[in-house]
């Protein structure tokens, strides 16, 4: 049984929401693994990092990041599968010599996506987007979506980064805005129109989940 280990914290954008019925329906045992913990990645098939209110970018990085960053960049030249969400996904492209910048001010919304790309495996969303720190993709990277402000998703050989929250569901985020601190008045609009949206927003995140798994052969 190919074994996914996912790294993050054990308080917030820990739950794996889309993601759990995606790995066990493609076989996979789960290894969960905590930040908190300061632990060594053990070894696995795919490694799937998640989101954090924290940051790689200079200035504003905790201390940790680091250590994760030379872990994924250690896991990636191996040639292993890799899925980066959010935070994963800034850990990434700094890994792999990209750039990630603090942006004026957050953004957050359930948005669309700009996937006009020869593979716009993003298909036309909306999505799930809350971040802080904007992503440059690296120069060896296939783009696979953006926004005016930022790449949100990308490339590299069987590495994808994936800005955008696929595995939220509104329940799911809806407590990780509460843990972030964000108010009702900022979160609530986000978390409804993701629950008006749940059942096609949940076959958006299986077809690109599926599409992740065909390309990196993990499974």
């Amino acid at each position: 049984m190919p074994r996914a280990v996912v790294l993050s914290h054990d308080w917030i954008a820990h739950e794996l929401g889309h993601l759990e019925p995606w790995l066990v329906d493609s076989g996979f045992s789960i290894v969960r693994v905590y930040r908190e913990e300061r632990p060594s990645i053990p070894d696995g098939d795919l490694l799937i990092v998640m989101g954090s209110p924290h940051s790689v970018v200079p200035g504003f990085r905790d201390a940790s990041a680091d250590a994760e960053i030379d872990a994924v960049g250690a896991w990636v030249a191996r040639d292993r599968p890799y899925l980066g969400l959010c935070f994963g996904a800034q850990v990434l492209a700094t890994a792999l010599g990209g750039s990630v910048q603090r942006m004026p001010r957050e953004f957050s919304g359930y948005v669309p996506v700009d996937t006009d790309t020869p593979h716009a495996l993003l298909g036309n969303g909306p999505w799930t987007v809350w971040h802080n720190d904007g992503i440059t993709a690296p120069p060896t990277s296939e783009l696979l979506g953006s926004l005016d402000h930022a790449d949100l998703a990308f490339r590299v050989g069987r590495a994808w980064g994936l800005q955008p929250h696929i595995e939220v569901t509104a329940q799911t985020l809806e407590r990780m805005a509460i843990a972030l601190g964000a108010t009702p008045e900022h979160y609530q609009p986000i978390v409804g129109a993701l629950s008006d949206d749940s059942a096609l927003n949940a076959l958006r995140a299986r077809a690109l989940l599926e599409a992740f798994l065909e390309q990196t052969s993990v499974a």
